[in-house]
């Protein structure tokens, strides 16, 4: 029979778990995950192979992304992380490129009807993009670039009427 310690790391490891499956959980959820994989017992009881895990169990250190691509719409507000500013960059840009083909998708022809092309110029005075940088001392991402007007030139992020 395997002591108490090794059953525990046999059970997180026969499940795709590590010692940092449950460091961040209540012990509850523990429990009670082990109750629904073993409804007939355990070589141990519940409670000691619950505890057992949590004896080896440690929360996952707190990582950041060092980059992270914000995206501003009038509804909609969010992020997502990136290893490097250039695929930070390059998935800002295609943030923009996508919004401009799914604002194009209704249009019959090369040239939209006035109802379109307001509806163009308000995404473009309306979303935009943007990549921060973490900052460590901080724990804070403070922006680094945004799309100069040359950018958004080159692909055609421009309004449509006069103003």
């Amino acid at each position: 029979m395997k002591t108490l310690e090794n059953y525990a790391m046999t059970i997180l490891a026969d499940h795709g778990c590590d010692c940092y499956t449950y460091g961040d959980m209540y012990a509850k959820h523990l429990l009670d995950d082990l109750k629904e994989e073993y409804p007939d017992g355990m070589e141990y009881p519940y409670v000691d192979v619950a505890n057992a895990i949590y004896a080896i169990s440690r929360p996952r250190p707190i990582v950041r992304a060092p980059y992270r691509v914000y995206w501003d719409t009038d509804n909609c507000c969010d992020a997502c992380d990136c290893e490097s500013f250039e695929q930070a960059k390059s998935d800002a840009m295609d943030i923009m490129l996508e919004w401009m083909s799914e604002a194009q998708y209704s249009w019959q022809s090369e040239t939209p009807t006035q109802e379109q092309a307001e509806s163009w110029d308000y995404m473009i005075y309306s979303c935009g993009v943007a990549v921060a940088k973490y900052d460590p001392w901080t724990d804070t991402y403070d922006v680094i670039w945004e799309p100069n007007q040359d950018e958004l030139d080159k692909i055609g992020w421009t309004t449509l009427l006069d103003d």
